[in-house]
């Protein structure tokens, strides 16, 4: 229960910090052309805030943890960071997208 908890926390924390930071993109920038539609990228946020949790800032670092979540989904680090950003400089999508992560996290 604890982990549920901290899994939700985590997420919702993300999420404010995010939406709260890209609240000054007014124009809405071109997809990188290798986007990740973001069906995928709710599941791999999903998974890397699972993972982030669980192994709670200690036994790996950000990067290696990122790393591995991609590798399940046969997706490179600079393309998930480049979907990423475009989806943080449209916070319409992203908050579309958290809200499933949400969603998804509390079945869990």
């Amino acid at each position: 229960m604890a982990i549920k908890k901290g899994i939700i926390y985590h997420c919702l924390s993300i999420f404010c910090c995010l939406l709260l930071t890209n609240c000054y993109f007014k124009k809405e920038i071109n997809p990188p052309a290798d986007l990740i539609n973001a069906d995928s990228m709710e599941l791999i946020l999903t998974n890397l805030t699972i993972t982030e949790v669980a192994l709670n800032n200690g036994i790996a670092n950000d990067t290696v943890k990122k790393i591995n979540v991609l590798a399940n989904y046969n997706i490179s680090l600079q393309r998930f960071d480049s979907s990423f950003t475009y989806y943080s400089q449209n916070p319409k999508k992203l908050k579309e997208i958290y809200a499933k992560v949400l969603e998804d996290l509390n079945k869990k």
